[in-house]
């Protein structure tokens, strides 16, 4: 194996240097992964433009990723030299009311690799094995990156509640928008519309073969979704019906989205 490798620092907002710098050890209980894929999430963009409040310079980014395990620390099992896996982004403390309770995501120390401690923008990343997910069979390196998206919107529709059979709207077709509605349609949805006011979003998410219908808002829209949305807790989701009008549950109000 190689001894040196390259990894992006990110040293003030807007410039990006490539360091070369060792090639990490896989320690006791952890996993050297040779990087794949690393996907570029809407934070990252946020860390690039200086507007992300709780990331500080320099920073190694990276936290959509996928690879290859290229050694094994000692103790580390449940793992092979050559296999495809993800590696999940959060640092808890395992110790917190949270933790403790099966809410890591809650921690009250909680970091995200790329954010705070160093990201997996390298040739190789050293990873404690808890972290790290093997690829079902046939899964590319692509699709390995996106699973850290795909959990966020699969986590939401679960929240949901059950969705079978009914009929769900989805506000936004960025790319969190597009997979909640794949994900929604996987949970068995029986139509579930989505809204953008980009025409470049909206002309794509057909492309992926989710979702029953798409509508375009005006660049405006904003303030009377706010308002037209102030319905009870109790009564979303909204469905559309024939005549265009999206509705909320019984009890709530109704509000015309109108497209251009």
């Amino acid at each position: 194996m190689q001894e040196t490798m390259l990894q992006e620092v990110m040293t003030a907002p807007r410039e990006i240097r490539f360091d070369r710098v060792p090639v990490p050890t896989a320690g006791p209980g952890q996993v050297l992964v040779k990087i794949k894929r690393i996907g570029i999430c809407g934070s990252d963009i946020h860390v690039y433009h200086g507007k992300h409040p709780y990331t500080k310079y320099p920073v190694t980014q990276g936290h959509e990723v996928s690879g290859q395990v290229a050694a094994l620390g000692e103790g580390v099992t449940q793992f092979q030299v050559g296999q495809r896996v993800t590696i999940e982004p959060q640092v808890y403390c395992g110790e917190c009311y949270p933790c403790t309770h099966g809410k890591y995501n809650l921690c009250e120390n909680l970091k995200v690799m790329g954010f705070q401690p160093t990201g997996t923008a390298s040739e190789y990343f050293a990873v404690d094995a808890s972290k790290v997910t093997a690829l079902p069979a046939g899964m590319s390196y692509d699709e390995g990156a996106m699973l850290e998206p795909l959990a966020v919107t699969v986590h939401a529709a679960r929240r949901a509640g059950d969705v079978a059979g009914k009929k769900v709207c989805v506000l936004g077709c960025g790319p969190i928008g597009i997979l909640l509605v794949q994900s929604l349609k996987a949970f068995g949805a029986a139509e579930v519309m989505a809204t953008d006011i980009s025409d470049y979003r909206l002309g794509l998410a057909p492309t992926l073969r989710a979702g029953s219908g798409w509508l375009r808002l005006s660049a405006g829209a904003g303030p009377h979704l706010r308002s037209g949305l102030r319905c009870q807790h109790q009564n979303p989701p909204l469905w559309r019906g024939s005549d265009g009008v999206l509705r909320p549950r019984q009890g709530g109000h109704h509000l015309r989205l109108r497209g251009q």
